[in-house]
């Protein structure tokens, strides 16, 4: 009872929050807002661009005017955040600027300009900005329950983020070779997970496959069998896969996982971000054989011994 009751006064206290935030833009003359375009991405684009107008809101204190995308109506932003729909923009705004990719002057506070922001906006949130951070933690946060991956006790927790495309129509062959870092070999996982047996020597693993593959079972056979060592537990979802099933759990889930294997991904990046991972791995280099075939040649290993640590980065060549 004291719970409910605790909650259902955030609740009123963000509700009120909200309310005069609206009140103060629509009554003022002067007061200036933000919001962005939307792109047409999955989800951790998405993300991305709501994070880049939320950077500029909070560094230039103007508020955001939230632009609901799939999923958005899923996550607390949904009741913590102004949607645009709810102004005529026309009449609350006196100028609507869209804000060029190389932009650098500070947006002004109370001009009485809508700001819109892009996704190519060369915009660079500081990511290791705790008041940021938490305020994104409290948006991006699912508002209903999530059946998410339970780890079991006694393992050091692994997720690999396989990026395949799951049938996305954006995520064609051409695209996908032309982007290696982004759609990453089996190899650069295997070698990956391996790795992480030697960090943690004394220590079992459970390792999860996240992916949009349509079937992952297939993905945790070759990693097994390729690795075959006994202190590691591999685990994925049974049933087909997609790009568009399982993308809040699968999202949440790898969070609150010790370790992340990813490739350069918005959606497990975004993961990261907001995310209690100790350990990170991530593609950031490579070359091209003499038969024209990518080869990922260099990653990066980010640690943190506690969430509220700014995180260790080294490069390593491979």
């Amino acid at each position: 009872m004291k719970n409910n009751s605790f909650l259902y006064i955030v609740t009123l206290l963000l509700l009120s929050y909200a309310t005069n935030i609206a009140a103060i833009i629509k009554n003022s003359n002067d007061s200036s807002a933000i919001t962005w375009k939307p792109n047409n991405g999955r989800f951790g684009d998405k993300l991305i661009s709501y994070a880049k107008a939320k950077w500029l809101s909070y560094t230039c204190n103007i508020p955001l005017l939230y632009v609901p995308f799939n999923y958005s109506d899923q996550l607390m932003m949904h009741e913590q955040e102004l949607t645009i729909d709810s102004y005529d923009i026309n009449k609350t705004f006196s100028t609507i600027v869209d804000l060029p990719t190389n932009f650098s002057d500070p947006l002004i506070p109370n001009n009485n300009t809508l700001y819109i922001s892009y996704w190519g906006i060369h915009v660079k949130p500081d990511w290791n900005d705790a008041i940021f951070i938490n305020q994104l933690k409290k948006t991006i946060a699912p508002r209903y329950p999530l059946n998410k991956v339970v780890v079991p006790e006694g393992y050091i927790s692994v997720a690999v983020h396989v990026r395949n495309g799951g049938g996305f129509y954006f995520d064609y062959e051409a695209k996908r070779e032309s982007n290696p870092l982004q759609f990453v070999p089996d190899e650069f996982f295997i070698k990956q997970i391996i790795r992480l047996t030697k960090m943690f020597s004394e220590e079992k693993l459970y390792v999860y496959i996240f992916t949009d593959y349509q079937k992952p079972i297939e993905i945790q056979e070759r990693f097994k069998k390729a690795i075959n060592n006994p202190r590691i537990t591999f685990d994925c979802r049974t049933q087909d896969n997609s790009h568009s099933t399982n993308v809040l759990e699968d999202f949440f889930s790898m969070m609150d996982f010790d370790c992340l294997i990813r490739p350069v991904s918005n959606f497990s990046k975004f993961a990261q971000y907001v995310g209690n991972n100790k350990v990170v791995i991530v593609p950031s280099g490579m070359h091209t054989n003499s038969q024209g075939k990518a080869i990922i040649d260099t990653i990066t290993i980010k640690t943190r011994d506690n969430i509220n640590d700014r995180w260790k980065t080294k490069r390593v060549t491979i």
